[in-house]
């Protein structure tokens, strides 16, 4: 009976035991195709980080120094390395002597501005007081001449009038000697009264010569006319020059809007100049080629004594604030995918997984940016799953100082309605970074003016 009951136990435990793997695996099956249902995985994803090529701006050179090399943590404004500063610094001192040649020309130009807006009002006021005293003579020699004239002509009346009455007292005292020296020859009249009457004709006639020697003075008198129309012309000719030299001093104004106009040149040229020295000065400071942030180097591509061109990169670096995971998910896999869904990031170089979240899909595909872009008109067409980037956030914990640029990843990515205002969030916070980023590397790129000398290596 003991031999039967164990042979029916076998008897019965034997399917069990068969039965059990069986339904292990199914078990898994079913979980493995939940699972699957519920997440999209992928192993091409890779830990990603702004990578920034490190090149000389604006200046070529052989490179004298450098100072940092591959893994080295950087400052922002940190020299990375210098380019030989011998050429630039010339290029500053001449541009110096420019500017101090210009300088000076645009201070002799504006002191002679200076100096003609001082004369030029005080010539065109003596020119003028000048005109007022010649118009002042030409008046007065025009009145002294019409007061010559009236008063010679009234002295030639005069002159003549007396002539006239000294005549004709001349012949009354003629007339009157005659008929006294009858009456005395008969003895008529006294001696005494003959003498008188002979002392009035005497008279008479010297009176007549000297009415007509004042008549004659009178009328040589007219040659005072003629001195003061002389004295006139020259009053006129006088004024006509005074008004000349007015003319003359008015132009003064014009040499000033000739010199300001001179003046703005200059000062141009010497805005001209300057800006040549700042170029120069610029030129000599990104000689100094300098971190545009805080970060790591990662890759220098130059060694010291190399000749750096500009534009070409001497060192690449990365942020390392700036990580995050770039997931290229086939698009068959996209369907529950939406920002915000929680991922499981199982990254190659660390045992446990990273946790973190969807921040964007990508509106495009990979195939999209291709070199060779794909070409359907033959008709030879195969379908290929094509792949959409995802950006994934990465949350950090201890070891986020050890993630690196470039690792492999596998991405887990839990279906479901997602967090949208949370992923906008992380896009902004995310865009800040940058921004930041930006801003440090524009405030770096700018250089700080060396005026003078040569830096050794």
């Amino acid at each position: 009976m003991a031999s039967n009951r164990l042979a029916w136990l076998k008897r019965s435990l034997k399917p069990a035991v068969y039965a059990t793997p069986v339904a292990v695996g199914v078990l898994a099956l079913v979980l493995w195709i939940i699972d699957r249902r519920e997440h999209s995985i992928t192993d091409d994803a890779f830990v990603e980080s702004h990578i920034v090529n490190v090149a000389p701006e604006m200046v070529s050179g052989r490179i004298v120094r450098f100072l940092v090399d591959e893994n080295d943590s950087v400052e922002q404004g940190q020299i990375i390395a210098e380019i030989d500063p011998e050429p630039y610094a010339d290029r500053v001192n001449v541009a110096q002597a420019k500017l101090d040649s210009a300088s000076a020309e645009l201070r002799r130009q504006e002191a002679d501005l200076e100096r003609l807006r001082v004369e030029v009002p005080i010539q065109v006021e003596i020119s003028r007081r000048t005109l007022a005293a010649a118009e002042a003579d030409k008046a007065k020699a025009e009145e002294g001449v019409k007061l010559t004239q009236d008063e010679v002509e009234k002295g030639i009346e005069e002159a003549r009038a007396a002539v006239a009455a000294s005549q004709a007292d001349s012949v009354l005292a003629d007339q009157e000697f005659d008929r006294f020296t009858t009456l005395f020859r008969q003895e008529a009249v006294p001696l005494r009264r003959s003498q008188e009457v002979t002392r009035s004709r005497d008279a008479a006639k010297a009176h007549v010569d000297l009415s007509e020697a004042s008549l004659a003075k009178a009328l040589a008198s007219r040659t005072q006319i003629d001195i003061a129309r002389r004295t006139l012309e020259a009053a006129q000719q006088s004024v006509q020059k005074a008004s000349k030299g007015v003319d003359l001093a008015l132009t003064g104004y014009d040499q000033i809007h000739v010199v300001e106009l001179l003046v703005i040149v200059k000062r141009d040229s010497a805005t001209e100049a300057r800006r040549g020295l700042e170029a120069a000065q610029h030129d000599l400071a990104y000689t100094r080629i300098r971190a545009p942030f805080t970060g790591v180097v990662v890759k220098r591509y130059r060694n010291l004594g190399d000749f750096a061109s500009a534009g070409v990169a001497v060192v690449s670096m990365f942020n390392p604030d700036l990580l995050y995971v770039e997931a290229n998910l086939e698009e068959t896999r996209l369907p529950g995918v939406q920002p915000g869904n929680p991922v499981q990031i199982h990254i190659d170089a660390f045992p446990s997984a990273f946790r973190g979240r969807v921040v964007w899909i990508n509106k495009s595909t990979g195939a999209q940016f291709a070199l060779m872009p794909r070409n359907v008109v033959s008709g030879e067409f195969t379908k290929v799953v094509q792949r959409v980037a995802v950006r994934i956030s990465i949350e950090p914990d201890d070891r986020w100082p050890q993630l690196r640029a470039g690792l492999s990843a596998r991405v887990v990515i839990q279906h479901g309605a997602g967090d949208a205002a949370w992923a906008a969030n992380e896009a902004r916070r995310l865009i800040e970074i940058e921004k930041r980023f930006n801003q440090a590397a524009l405030a770096t790129s700018a250089p700080v003016p060396e005026t003078s000398g040569s830096t050794s290596p």
